[in-house]
């Protein structure tokens, strides 16, 4: 009996000290530097590009294309034309949709994937990690 109420209690422990080490890290107030472009370092021979606009929408692209991105540029509709001017062969994915914020944290509205706001030069999304360059 004392062996089962002592495995209940560190199970106890253990839930509510692994809840709070994942809610320490992702409630910290920070907020994003909107309409600048984050770019994950190179993954493979690839980078990813993430950027949000203040009037609710992201912009988001995967490609080995290039490792430089404007705003402007990433927000195009002409993305992979000015892409092709950049560097001829090559893939790119690019994505792009609206984005709400929930209790203070942010989430995709058609996917409902969580944006990690880590600090304003810092971002989590899709397992990445963005920096603002």
């Amino acid at each position: 009996m004392k062996t089962i109420i002592i495995i209940l209690k560190l199970l106890i422990f253990s839930l509510l000290f692994s809840n709070s080490i994942l809610n320490a890290s992702t409630i910290n107030g920070d907020k994003p530097s909107y309409d600048k472009v984050y770019r994950t370092d190179r993954i493979g021979d690839s980078y990813h590009f993430l950027m949000l606009t203040k009037d609710g929408k992201y912009h988001y692209l995967y490609t080995n294309r290039t490792a430089k991105l404007t705003g402007a540029e990433l927000k195009s509709t002409n993305l992979l034309d000015i892409l092709k001017k950049k560097q001829s062969w090559g893939q790119a994915f690019p994505k792009k949709g609206k984005y709400t914020i929930d209790n203070g944290k942010f989430y995709t509205k058609l996917l409902w994937d969580r944006i990690y706001i880590l600090s304003p030069k810092k971002i989590k999304y899709l397992n990445k990690i963005f920096y603002l360059k």
